[in-house]
């Protein structure tokens, strides 16, 4: 009786049957992903189309391309939880994580050519200009990015304050509106000169993409001063995100080099040996430069 009951209940286990997790995909349609035009919008979309057919084919899911103007759209609407993810700058991460209390977290970044992590703001001037160092552009026009750029504004903003010399008191410093917009304008002769980003021997960043696009010829134009290395833009979520999702997505990014290298230098915008893991501590730097900004705001 004993033995007639015993087999009795592990059947009942048996045909139970485990109870199967739910995939993330099963509440949702799509996954959409936030980035901000380099070139053009149109250019920026293009670039980004052969990406979202890839990620569509890995993850079984169709993806959504977000394009906003500047880093404050597409950061916006991911704390809103209207997109999944989005690249934006490490200032623009920063401010938004400040703003929602640590809503957002790094997922990903782009090393460059040689598996390194991060990139430098720096001062161009036109290559024949007399302009030897920034101390030669006092009281000249000198144009930042973006006030949610990193290499574009807040970087130098902050360093040249550290240097007793204010950008907005020791230049003429208008907002351009995007770092296409500040070589162009130093190329032309709107701006003395500009910051903007780039890596060790332009592998990839602002001016290698301008390379890349035919829109610079590296040899016209001249750096006069680098920033100390700054963090990477990352791949940013928020914090609502499933778990198994951000396993995939992750995941994603981080074997693209390997099976599509080609695909991968387009997504980085230039020379890189692929994409890794990154968390939130690589950004306090650059949440203490956001801080020092509130502050100077605030004492003005």
């Amino acid at each position: 009786m004993m033995k007639k009951a015993l087999l009795a209940g592990t059947a009942t286990l048996v045909f139970a049957g485990p109870v199967l997790a739910e995939d993330w995909r099963d509440s949702r349609d799509e996954i959409s992903f936030g980035v901000i035009p380099v070139e053009t919008q149109t250019e920026t979309t293009d670039t980004m189309d052969e990406f979202a057919a890839y990620a569509e084919d890995k993850l079984g899911v169709p993806v959504e391309i977000f394009t906003a103007s500047d880093y404050v759209g597409v950061n916006n609407a991911l704390v809103a939880e209207q997109i999944d993810m989005a690249w934006t700058s490490p200032s623009a991460y920063s401010g938004s994580w400040l703003d929602c209390d640590g809503c957002l977290k790094p997922l990903v970044t782009a090393t460059d050519k040689d598996g390194n992590l991060g990139y430098n703001s720096v001062l161009i001037v036109q290559a024949d200009s007399p302009y030897q160092s920034y101390e030669d552009l006092e009281g000249k026009t000198v144009a930042r990015t973006d006030p949610n750029s990193q290499s574009g504004y807040l970087v130098p903003t902050v360093q040249f304050h550290q240097m007793d010399k204010p950008i907005d008191e020791y230049f003429n410093s208008p907002v351009s509106g995007g770092h296409t917009q500040s070589v162009l304008g130093v190329l032309d002769g709107t701006y003395d000169a500009a910051f903007t980003w780039t890596t060790e021997d332009d592998g990839y960043g602002q001016l290698r993409t301008m390379m890349d696009k035919g829109m610079l010829d590296r040899e016209d134009i001249r750096v006069i001063w680098t920033s100390e290395l700054v963090p990477p833009p990352p791949v940013v979520a928020h914090q609502n995100m499933p778990a198994d999702m951000e396993k995939d997505l992750k995941n994603l990014f981080l074997t693209l080099h390997e099976e599509n290298m080609e695909l991968a230098e387009s997504v980085a915008k230039g020379e890189t040996q692929g994409f890794v893991e990154v968390d939130h501590s690589v950004y306090e730097p650059t949440i203490q430069m956001r801080k020092t900004m509130r502050e100077l705001r605030t004492s003005n």
